[in-house]
């Protein structure tokens, strides 16, 4: 049987002696996990995804899908405090108690009914195509056609996680201005200096005051032309 959440309000409302209803344990673990809810719609993440992921790293430690990443970075009690991470970028931190994680891990997260919150994906504006001097901090997902300038030695660093990866920045121009492309990986050697390339989907990042092109999971990168 699926099991509806509603909102917190809703779910202490409806328990008695202002407790929350079955199977909440407390006002709040309901908060807890309703705010999760929010967080994966707001990210645009699977929310039965995000959940399982949550408990693997209770267990674990650490656990991720996508871009996503999850880390338990202490216990408190039985409780811990969990970091979760979107593409090395830090969406939040919370504590979590042992009773809702134990719930999430006995519990077929995909019968969950969320109520209130829409399970599939808003409708989303197509990405537009632009050229690099349209970009600011205002532009949100676009498309970019540009050549492949300078392209820097690769180097080792570590995400917040501990994770060794490799990056190199490349510059690419086009007819209105330059930008910076980090690359990582292997998308590093998939791209040389001259080539010219198509970029899908794409958004923005600062980093360090500057404005680059990021290549996130639903971003396509394609070489049109080599040099």
């Amino acid at each position: 049987m699926a099991i509806p959440l509603r909102t917190a309000t809703m779910d202490i409302v409806r328990g008695t002696r202002g407790r929350p209803s079955a199977p909440w344990h407390s006002i709040f673990d309901v908060v807890s996990l309703t705010y999760l809810v929010r967080v994966s719609k707001k990210y645009e993440i699977e929310t039965p995804k995000l959940l399982e992921c949550v408990h693997g790293a209770w267990l674990r430690g650490e656990s991720s899908f996508g871009d996503i990443s999850i880390r338990r970075r202490q216990m408190v009690g039985d409780d811990g405090i969990f970091l979760i991470t979107q593409d090395g970028k830090i969406l939040t931190q919370l504590r979590l108690t042992s009773k809702l994680l134990e719930y999430l891990g006995k519990t077929d997260i995909s019968n969950l009914q969320f109520e209130d919150y829409p399970v599939t994906k808003r409708n989303r504006l197509e990405p537009e195509d632009l050229e690099i001097k349209d970009l600011s901090s205002e532009t949100k997902r676009f498309n970019l056609e540009a050549k492949v300038t300078e392209k820097s030695t690769p180097k080792i660093i570590f995400s917040r996680l501990g994770k060794e990866l490799l990056l190199s920045t490349v510059t690419i121009k086009d007819g209105s201005g330059t930008i910076k492309l980090p690359l990582w990986n292997d998308q590093i050697d998939m791209i040389s200096v001259g080539d010219r390339v198509h970029i899908e989907n794409a958004r923005l990042k600062r980093f360090r005051g500057e404005l680059q092109v990021r290549v996130g999971k639903f971003t396509k990168l394609q070489v049109i032309r080599k040099q």
